[in-house]
This record gives structure tokens, C-alpha cells and sequence, in this order.
């Protein structure tokens, strides 16, 4: 998950690992220990979720400082960028939990997952990138799309295009994040091994270790 175990004031939306393997899953782990004693959320500002856009190259960093002088002097953008930027969020872990748990996503999500995904559309522009055209937008003159749009692109290129048995979730104690199992036969359990899997690991060793002093006493 975030890499250390942190405290619910805490947030690092620049430095996250971005281990999920499609953006729209790494956009769903700025959240993690949800409904539980150690939640910690990274995008609680607009300008939290501005740096994680450009860390995760959304946007650039020159845009990314473009955007936080907007936001500063824009109190109406601001709140609009982080209300829409956290609603989006739920939706999209909500629709993947569903997919993970194997039940269908009700409606209501998907229709507001599709109505984002087209809004951001209408204020998009195709453009030729090598081979093929991509969607791009300009943060200078819609950056709520800029940094939304390629996201809702994501989460709905996972769910018409991906294998939806790749979707999982962290078995992580206190973690939950989502991520895209690339691994030939299916086989990844955590977000990242170097931290939740270690933990499981150390964790079922202490347990062990517990389990053996017991029957020796």
C-alpha cells in the first residue's frame, strides 16, 4: 500500500507507489484501509490531487504548477476538482469491488461512470500520437477534464477491453487496494510484495513462531 504505516493526517499523493497496473486502479489506491481504524486518504484537497496527476504524468509538472497557482486564486474550481475528482474515485473502486466480489455493479454506477466518461469527452480533442489518435486535454483551459478525462478513459478500457478475472484486491491487513494481475498465470496476491508481502510474510511467521512455543510449554 502507501509503504509505511501512517497515520489518518498524513497524505503523500506525489510520492505513492503506482503498483495497480492501469491508471484508473492506481487513481482508486489514493485510499486505502476504507471503513477501517487506519483509512487514510492522500486527496483531500484539490491540490492533493493535482500533484498525484502529475506524479502519475496525467499531467505535466509544468502544468502542475500551472494548475496550483489556478486552484490558489479559484476557490469555486478548486472545491469542483476535488468533489468530482474524490466522487469519480469511489465510483470506480465501487464498480471494481463489485467485478472483484464477482456480483454486477448496480446501475447507478455504471451510468455515472459512462455520464463522467462523457462529459469529459465533449471537452476533449483527438489527436494523431504516432500510429493512432489518443484523447488529449488542456489543463489550462479545462482541468477538471485534463486530469479526470484520462482516468474515466481507463476505467472504461478496463471494463470492455481487460480480462476482468485480473482485477483483485490487496490482501493486505489495512490496505485494500486494487491493482491489475499481469502475472501469466494469475498468481499476484498483494499490491506489492516488497510491503504487503512481506508483512503477510513476516506476520505468518510470528504466528508460527507463537503456534510452536504454545505446544512446547
Amino acid at each position: 500500500m502507501s509503504g509505511n504505516d501512517s497515520t489518518h493526517s498524513e497524505r503523500r499523493p506525489g510520492s505513492l507507489s503506482l503498483v495497480a497496473g492501469k491508471l484508473a486502479l492506481d487513481f482508486t489506491n489514493t485510499e486505502s484501509g476504507r471503513g477501517g481504524a487506519k483509512h487514510l486518504d492522500h486527496l483531500q484537497t484539490a491540490a492533493d490531487l493535482v500533484t498525484w496527476a502529475a506524479h502519475a504524468k496525467i499531467i505535466s509538472q509544468r502544468d502542475a504548477v500551472l494548475s496550483q497557482r489556478a486552484i490558489n486564486g479559484q476557490s469555486k474550481l478548486s472545491r469542483h476538482l476535488i468533489t468530482r475528482g474524490r466522487s469519480l474515485r469511489e465510483t470506480i473502486y465501487q464498480v471494481n469491488s463489485c467485478v472483484i466480489a464477482g456480483r454486477q455493479p448496480a446501475d447507478k454506477l455504471l451510468r455515472s461512470l459512462t455520464a463522467t466518461h462523457a462529459e469529459m469527452l465533449s471537452v476533449a480533442a483527438l489527436v494523431l500520437d504516432e500510429d493512432n489518435y489518443t484523447w488529449t486535454w488542456d489543463s489550462r483551459i479545462e482541468l477538471t477534464a485534463a486530469i479526470l478525462g484520462p482516468i474515466t478513459v481507463s476505467a472504461l478500457n478496463l471494463l470492455v477491453q481487460a480480462d476482468l478475472s485480473r482485477i483483485k484486491q490487496c490482501r493486505g491487513s489495512h490496505c485494500g487496494w486494487l491493482f491489475f494481475d499481469g502475472t501469466k498465470n494469475k498468481s499476484r496476491q498483494w499490491c506489492d510484495m516488497s510491503v504487503c508481502g512481506n508483512r503477510a510474510k513476516a506476520s505468518a511467521l510470528r504466528a508460527r513462531a507463537r503456534h510452536e512455543n504454545r505446544e512446547r510449554s
